[in-house]
């Protein structure tokens, strides 16, 4: 398990358990949050569906120039 934090951290661990708490531990100490165990799960779920999300698709553009 990887999380790469926007500010260029990044944190890997072999459960969850570990990886929450180096989130935890990295959000008081470069960010000044506090996060609860389900806050800095949260993160790190996030931050997995961030990075592997397929590239964006722009909308196609109608006639009236909205999006279809």
């Amino acid at each position: 398990m990887v999380l790469h934090c926007d500010c260029g951290f990044e944190a890997s661990a072999v459960d969850e358990d570990e990886l929450v708490a180096k989130v935890q531990r990295h959000a008081w100490e470069a960010h000044g949050m506090a996060l609860s165990h389900d806050e800095a799960l949260l993160v790190a779920f996030h931050a997995e569906l961030r990075e592997n999300a397929p590239p964006a698709v722009p909308l196609r553009q109608t006639t009236e120039g909205g999006p279809t």
